[in-house]
């Protein structure tokens, strides 16, 4: 199922109910949920199509009167799915912005440990300025969170919400190779003052690669979930909230 968002118009009568449907939207995205979300009702309501899930067990059998014992009142019907995957969805209206934040608590409630760690990292990144979907990646039967590349302005938002010096910043020119080792040392030093001790990496990028990746990069060693609850912690904790002006989009992932 595609995941999509109506938002309302982005003005001061509207903003905050736009903010609670995206909040609702992170919380399924990292729940694994395939759903659709639209607006709907008209005090700032939604309306939610969901494929009904074992790990939310609400959306099994009496789903109004499960979600009524909650205290969320929503309109509950069933619809039919389209092949290759036949079977009944539920269509959820939310008629207003209190039930769109009590559902997105109660799922986020049923979170794993790992979709709660990496719900919390991205959180805490959008605190201070940096928005991109922070990564699972399962080995075994062991999760990891993969918080990915940054490239210099995002690491250096990072290194400076983590308190990090800002005169040894001005002393750094992080296009040469040498001085972005040493601030790849100096984030990690900071990094390591939350109580976690991750590899911090400076990946160099040649001049033919700067049009591609945008010039030398940082790389995260993958987390576990309690040192990302850790590092968010530190974040939200010691970081003042970025002006959302300035807050930077999603960048380029992976690993080469």
């Amino acid at each position: 199922m595609t995941n999509s968002l109506t938002t309302a118009a982005d003005d001061p009568d509207t903003t905050t109910v736009a903010a609670t449907t995206r909040a609702l939207k992170l919380v399924l995205e990292y729940a694994g949920l395939g759903f659709e979300l639209g607006e709907g009702g008209a005090a700032g309501g939604c309306r939610l199509r969901l494929t009904p899930s074992a790990a939310h067990p609400w959306t099994r059998g009496d789903v109004r009167a499960h979600l009524l014992a909650e205290g969320i009142a929503v309109e509950v019907a069933r619809c039919e799915q389209p092949l290759p995957g036949p079977g009944h969805e539920l269509l959820l209206l939310l008629p207003s912005d209190a039930e769109v934040r009590s559902l997105g608590r109660l799922f986020e409630a049923r979170l794993t440990e790992a979709q709660n760690a990496a719900l919390q990292l991205h959180r805490a990144l959008a605190h201070i300025g940096i928005e991109r979907h922070v990564d699972i990646q399962t080995t075994g039967d062991r999760a990891l969170i993969d918080i990915g590349m940054f490239d210099t302005d995002a690491a250096t938002q990072l290194y400076r919400g983590l308190g990090g010096d800002e005169a040894i910043l001005r002393g750094l020119d992080l296009a040469d190779w040498h001085d972005h080792e040493r601030f790849g040392r100096e984030l990690e030093r900071v990094i390591s003052a939350t109580g976690q001790v991750p590899l911090v990496e400076s990946v160099p990028t040649c001049g033919h690669c700067q049009g591609r990746y945008g010039g030398n990069r940082i790389r995260l060693d993958y987390l576990d979930p309690d040192d990302a609850l850790l590092l968010a912690d530190a974040l939200l904790r010691v970081a003042p909230p970025a002006d959302p002006a300035q807050v930077r989009g999603p960048e380029r992932r992976g690993r080469p």
